[in-house]
């Protein structure tokens, strides 16, 4: 993580996909999708 947060302090957008909630919450900005794209039958 630390690697991550010091190339967001460089000005670097980071996307970081995780279903783990504690590495979530060091996050500055969070987007949770649900469901599935496209819809299944």
């Amino acid at each position: 993580m630390n690697i991550f947060k010091n190339l967001n302090k460089e000005g670097k957008t980071v996307i970081l996909v995780t279903h783990d909630s504690k590495i979530a919450g060091q996050c500055n900005r969070t987007i949770k999708i649900e469901g599935t794209y496209p819809p299944l039958n």
